[in-house]
């Protein structure tokens, strides 16, 4: 009997001892586990902080050898420049590359907004030209311009006509752009945003980024990879089209500042007769246009709408590391006779 008791104690201490040890396995897992996940957690945070500061060392290296290259008039104007080759760096183990775009080989839709200038300007400094020589484009207004050129960059992407002119309207009124023709019909897009998932209002102000239009009501998404190639949201009222970075699949942007007169094909064929450094100056460029094509008539002052330097650029760096990628686009503007850099908009996106 004594015997018998003494062996269920033993059982019941054994099994009080076998589930202290279950219940320190499981604690000793977790503790493990949070452990193993801080740790992971703080590794994930090294190395996006040693990307951010290498990517950042890259940025410094980029925007010193574009202020440089602005400063020389030989360079300013050169279609190939130092900056135009990509950079590779390797900081402290990361590896980042970087590459600069040109900013201004696109039509900037900000410039749809009236500049200070002609915001102040009397009537009369305003007042359009009459038409001459029996050309229709003659005479135009400003305004009456980039509607046209708009429209024709639309329809270039396989946007019917029809739609163009709506996302025109749109357009202007998501910028927020007051009719100046006061008989002109008003149209009102608030039903039309409305109805929208989730319902939207125009931002009535400048875009900060062309994927910006995406959200006028009419606009097809399907031709935007297409629309972007020819637009852009720049943070000026002005447009001025780098000619000398333009490429071939872009020429449908210099074709409309000719409303279609001088075609894609033959801005094409123009970009082609390129000098190998870039036209100097906007004369020199007009010179070849007229050189090339005596007989194309050109109705808009192209001095307004092109340019053979630029101030704004975009810089793509890669940086990456055993188990992470960083990838970022800084939206720069420089001006070099001023000595100024700006840092306008920049874009992460990180990548496990």
């Amino acid at each position: 009997m004594r015997s018998s008791r003494e062996h269920r104690q033993r059982g019941v201490a054994l099994l009080v001892v076998l589930i202290l040890l279950v219940l320190m396995s499981v604690m000793a897992a977790r503790i493990s586990q949070q452990f193993t996940g801080n740790l992971q957690r703080i590794q994930y945070q090294l190395s996006q902080q040693k990307l951010r500061w290498a990517i950042l060392s890259a940025d410094r290296q980029i925007r010193s050898a574009l202020e440089k290259d602005m400063a020389d008039p030989q360079k300013a104007g050169a279609f190939k420049q130092l900056w135009d080759e990509p950079l590779e760096t390797d900081v402290d183990g990361v590896v980042v590359k970087s590459n600069v775009v040109d900013g201004q080989n696109c039509f900037n839709v900000n410039s749809l907004l009236p500049s200070p200038a002609a915001a102040t300007a009397t009537p009369a400094a305003v007042t359009s030209t009459q038409p001459d020589s029996g050309d229709p484009n003659a005479g135009l207004s400003e305004e009456e311009q980039r509607k046209k050129m708009v429209e024709y960059l639309l329809n270039s992407t396989g946007i019917n006509p029809m739609t163009a002119e709506t996302l025109y309207k749109q357009l202007n009124d998501y910028l927020g752009v007051e009719n100046s023709d006061p008989n002109a019909l008003a149209t009102d897009f608030t039903q039309a945003y409305a109805s929208q998932k989730p319902p939207r209002v125009p931002a009535h102000q400048m875009m900060v980024s062309i994927s910006e239009i995406k959200l006028l009501p009419d606009f097809p998404v399907g031709y935007y990879p297409r629309v972007a190639q020819l637009f852009c949201a720049l943070p000026t009222t002005k447009t001025a089209v780098n000619v000398n970075t333009l490429e071939r699949d872009q020429a449908p942007l210099l074709s409309a500042m000719f409303f279609g007169s001088l075609t894609a094909e033959d801005v094409m064929r123009l970009i082609d007769q390129r000098p190998e450094t870039g036209w100097e100056t906007v004369d020199s460029f007009k010179e070849q246009l007229e050189k090339q094509f005596p007989v194309k008539s050109q109705s808009v002052d192209l001095g307004s709408y092109i340019t053979t330097t630029s101030h704004f650029f975009t810089v793509y760096h890669s940086g990456k590391t055993d188990t992470l990628t960083l990838r970022s686009a800084d939206a720069l503007y420089i001006n070099a006779d001023a000595g100024s850099q700006l840092l306008w908009s920049r874009r992460y996106r990180l990548v496990d």
